[in-house]
């Protein structure tokens, strides 16, 4: 186990599915809506006002109306998703945990139309669409809110985005809340966490890191609306890292 600075090294994203599975058990017997990032320290308060600053600060720039068909990757066991499937005309949450879906599809809270879909997939099955049981649809809103790509390898991210966007619509709204480290990139590579109470992957990369990664959206027309701290007052006091979020739009007339 060890924490790598600056230097790029992979995670095996494979081993993080255990320590998830641990986590959803730890949900339920906490709050079924909280973040994954704040299941270790059991404070139900902040588990409270993370979600209520987003739906209250955070959400408005997704501009979710009646004809928004939206993309979820990380939907968890539906802290966000509740919020949204009511409002949208099509919904599709993904998440690579199927405790979670599991989870999900049991809720009685949260509004399942005909149009809406809990998949359990990683987003890179997901995202290469082999899979032929899954919704064939274009998406004018992309949501990751809490972290996902922290999980995920640069090169893989890379691949995903560029299969991705070809089921954007040429109008589209992207959503990113992601964690990120403040001065140099912070990598945990099975590191015992304290906290969470188990070996624990993630990469943390820096701003300029994640605008190198959304390189592959600016090249197709998306543009950075957005990108600063996700909290106005910071819920998880931090020094090596923060939560941040990421908000891009493509604009393009139909022809």
């Amino acid at each position: 186990m060890r924490r790598v600075y600056l230097e790029k090294v992979d995670i095996d994203p494979e081993s993080l599915r255990e320590f998830y599975k641990k986590r959803a058990i730890d949900k339920v017997s906490i709050d079924i809506d909280a973040p994954v990032v704040l299941v270790g320290d059991k404070d139900k308060s902040k588990i409270e006002e993370w979600t209520k600053f987003e739906i209250e600060h955070r959400l408005s720039h997704l501009c979710l109306n009646s004809s928004s068909k939206v993309l979820e990757f990380g939907c968890g066991t539906g802290r966000i998703s509740k919020y949204i499937t009511s409002i949208v005309d099509l919904y599709v949450g993904v998440d690579y945990v199927k405790e979670f879906i599991d989870l999900i599809q049991s809720r009685e809270d949260i509004e399942k139309k005909d149009t809406t879909h809990f998949i359990h997939s990683s987003v890179q099955e997901y995202a290469s669409g082999l899979d032929e049981t899954l919704p064939k649809n274009k998406f004018d809103r992309f949501v990751i809110s809490g972290g996902v790509f922290m999980y995920i390898n640069d090169e893989e991210i890379k691949e995903i985005l560029d299969k991705l966007i070809l089921n954007f619509e040429e109008n589209c709204i992207v959503y990113l809340s992601e964690p990120i480290a403040l001065n140099e990139r912070l990598t945990l590579d099975k590191f015992y966490s304290k906290e969470l109470k188990n070996e624990y992957s993630a990469i943390y990369r820096t701003e300029k890191e994640y605008n190198e990664i959304l390189n592959i959206l600016y090249k197709e027309g998306f543009e950075l609306k957005l990108s600063e701290e996700f909290f106005h007052e910071d819920i998880k006091t931090q020094t090596e890292t923060k939560q941040w979020i990421f908000v891009l739009k493509r604009n393009r007339k139909q022809l």
